[in-house]
Parts: structure tokens; sequence; C-alpha cells
């Protein structure tokens, strides 16, 4: 028995080295570009820049609410005579929906006073990161880890050789940034491989695309109001600061958060995984096998959260001029460090029970958790605004944070009691 348990952990410790080692790699070029943009533009170049990101993750985050999160558990459900394929239904919208997100990626973009130029570089790029990040869903969901990882492999290597070309000055400024993401991006799809993209185009028609509003009514729309709110509760800072004060207030905060930019990583690469792999654990009626996944999820977080933390005390007492230039002050850092480190424990805390959530369809009480959360932290935040530095709004995401955290925590609790109470009696 304890045989096996050893084995079932080094089993489950690989698969995370596998589901990580792509997303760590991209992570770190992107942090590298970062950096070298950092030092290459004035903050308000470099505030648009991180404003823009968080632009991009925005459209992601609703990718995941209305496509990635769902396609499991599409995916895995009994099809009853007549029902249309749910992978030609889910390509159908995918595509539908990349295509209509082109136009306002632009216009935010020329809206927070990007070039015309830069603003198309940047909207192709996140338009096809949504193509991508769809790809690396149905990858994870099909359990062809191998492909997505190779995806993550390819992405990293040409974000990183794009770096060079940017510090270099072969390539400068945003628009130069964007295009080597564009770059990048375009290079991680095609590690999926021609068939990959001619499904993607060819699975397109009108019926299977009507017939997503079946997807939208069980999940979509409870997972979209939870994004929004998520969302809401996460970036309200960006907005408010970025819409108030303008893209060079928002860079100190962007600056002090690059910092816990790896634990961000681990959340964003091991939520995918874990909910494909949890949603087929319910879907198995393996109640255990799903908790033990949420154990184990956690405990890789809280490590990665550690770990960060020491690496950014160390940094800030060393020398953080390594990283930043002189207009970033080390008090300044310091703080904005300490209040992204509280509010990253709060997601540590709530982010695998979040998951376990969507892997079950459970997306009503994760949309009303966000949605009170982003009540409590949008206050906050312009609270904070009106009576202290632009830098002590983060506190009000920590709020909210901590808010979302306690609730999808009860949420999860009571969903799992009722769910795992028939397939975990002694009499079933």
């Amino acid at each position: 028995m304890a045989r096996d348990s050893r084995r079932a952990l080094t089993g489950d410790l690989l698969r995370y080295g596998l589901a990580l080692a792509g997303p760590i790699g991209s992570a770190g070029a992107q942090f590298l570009l970062s950096l070298v943009l950092l030092r290459q533009v004035d903050p308000a170049g470099f505030g648009r820049f991180s404003f823009l990101l968080i632009a991009s993750q925005l459209g992601s985050a609703i990718w995941s609410a209305l496509f990635w999160a769902p396609l499991p558990l599409v995916l895995s459900a009994p099809r009853g005579a007549g029902t249309l394929d749910p992978a030609r239904t889910m390509l159908s919208a995918n595509l539908c929906g990349v295509l209509l997100a082109l136009a306002p990626f632009a216009l935010v973009a020329r809206g927070v006073g990007e070039s015309w130029s830069a603003a198309a570089l940047f909207a192709a790029f996140a338009a096809l990161a949504l193509l991508r990040g769809f790809a690396r869903a149905l990858g994870y969901a099909r359990a062809r880890q191998r492909r997505v990882s190779g995806s993550d492999l390819l992405y990293s290597v040409a974000l990183l050789a794009g770096t060079a070309l940017l510090f270099g000055g072969v390539v400068r400024g945003t628009a130069g940034a964007y295009g080597v993401f564009l770059v990048a991006t375009v290079a991680g799809l095609a590690a999926f491989g021609p068939g990959a993209l001619a499904e993607q185009i060819t699975a397109f028609s009108i019926a299977h695309l009507a017939d997503y509003r079946r997807v939208w009514r069980a999940h979509g729309r409870w997972s979209l109001l939870g994004v929004m709110t998520s969302e809401a509760t996460v970036n309200a800072h960006a907005y408010l600061v970025t819409g108030f004060l303008g893209a060079g207030a928002f860079a100190p905060l962007a600056a002090a958060a690059i910092l816990i930019r790896p634990i961000t990583v681990v959340f964003n690469a091991l939520t995918e995984f874990e909910r494909a792999r949890i949603a087929r654990a319910l879907g198995a009626d393996d109640f255990a096998e799903a908790r033990r996944a949420v154990r184990l999820f956690r405990t890789i977080l809280l490590l990665s959260w550690l770990a960060t933390g020491i690496a950014t005390i160390a940094l800030l007492w060393f020398d953080p001029r390594l990283i930043y230039p002189p207009q970033y002050h080390r008090h300044t850092l310091a703080i904005g460090a300490a209040l992204w480190m509280v509010t990253a424990l709060f997601r540590v805390m709530r982010v695998p029970e979040g998951t376990l959530l969507q892997a079950g369809g459970a997306f009503r009480p994760l949309a009303l958790a966000s949605l009170w959360s982003a009540f409590v932290s949008v206050a906050a935040v312009a609270g904070l605004l009106l009576v202290a530095a632009p830098l002590w709004s983060i506190l009000g995401v920590a709020l909210g944070d901590a808010v979302c955290a306690a609730l999808i925590l009860r949420a999860a609790r009571l969903w799992y009691g009722r769910a795992a109470a028939p397939a975990l009696s002694p009499a079933s």
C-alpha cells in the first residue's frame, strides 16, 4: 500500500513537472522581456504595456469561462442520439469569438495611447493567444499533454529569441514587444500541427455555432459572470488607476507585480492541468481521487508561494537595481511586493477549491462568490485611491480576494459533501 502511494505521488509530481515546464519557460521568457522593456521605455510606456497585458489576460479569462473550463465537461458528457458533435460546437464558437475579439483589443490599445501600428500588433497577438489557449485546453481535455508542452516550449524559445532582438535594439519599444509576442504565439500554435489548425477552421458550421447555446445555458453564463466579477476583484486597481490617473501612475504597481509573477504562472498552468484531471475523476465518480488532487494542488501552490517570497526578499534586501532602473525606489517596491504577496496567499487558499467547482460544473456558487468579492474590491480600491497613494490600492484587491477565498472554501465544502455522499456511502 505504501509503495503504491509513493508510486502514485511520484507519478503526480512527474505530471506536475511536465505541466509546469512549458508555462514556467514561457513565463521566464516573458519576465525577461518585461525587464528589457522596463529599462527601454519610460514609466508611462511600461504602464501601457502592463495594462494591455492585463487586457489580454482578461480576454483569456473570458475564454476560459466560455470555452476552456466547460470543455472537459462537454466532451466527457454522454451523447444522446441526434446530438451534435460537442467538439465541433466548441470549435465553431471559439473561432467566431476570436474573430470578433480583434476589434475590441485594437481599440483598447489605441485608447490607452498606443499608435495604430502597435495597436494592430497587440490585437493580432491577443486574438491568436485565445486561439492557442483553446488548443491547449483541447489538448488537455483529450489527454494530449505532450502537444501542450511542445507548444509551450516553442512559444518560450521564440519569446526568448525575440527578447534578445529587443535587448539588442533590433526591435524597440512597446510595438516591438507586441510583435515579439505575436511571433511567439504563432510558433506556439504551429506546435499543434497543421491538423489542429485545419480542424479549427473546417469544423466551423452555423448549426454547431447555434448549438453552443446549450453549453451557454448549462455552464457559460454562470462561468462568465464568475470571470467578470473575478476580474473586478483581481484587477480593479489596474482599471481604476489607469482610467483616472493614467498609465504612468499604474507603472509602479505593475513593476512590483513582476516580483510575484512566478506564483501567478503556477496558478495558471496548474489550474488548466488540474481542471481536466479532476473533471475526469469526477466523471468516473472517484471523489476520493478528486479530493486528493485538490490537497496536492494546494501543497504545490503553498511551496511555490514560499519560494517566490524568499526570492523577492533576497532581491529587495541585496539590490533591486539588478532588475529595476533607478526611478523605481526600493521602499515603493517593498510595499508593493508585500501587498502582492498577501494577495497571492489568499489566491493560494481559494484556487484549488475553485478548480474543483469548475471541474464539477458548479459555476453558480463560483460566480456568486466572485460577485460579492468584486463589490468589496472595487469599493475598497476606489476608497483607497481617494485617501492614499495609488500603490495602496493593492490592499483593496487583497480584501476582495480574502472575501472570495472564504466564500469559495465554504461553497466547495458544501458542494463536495452533496456530490460525494452517494458515491462514498457504504450502500453504493
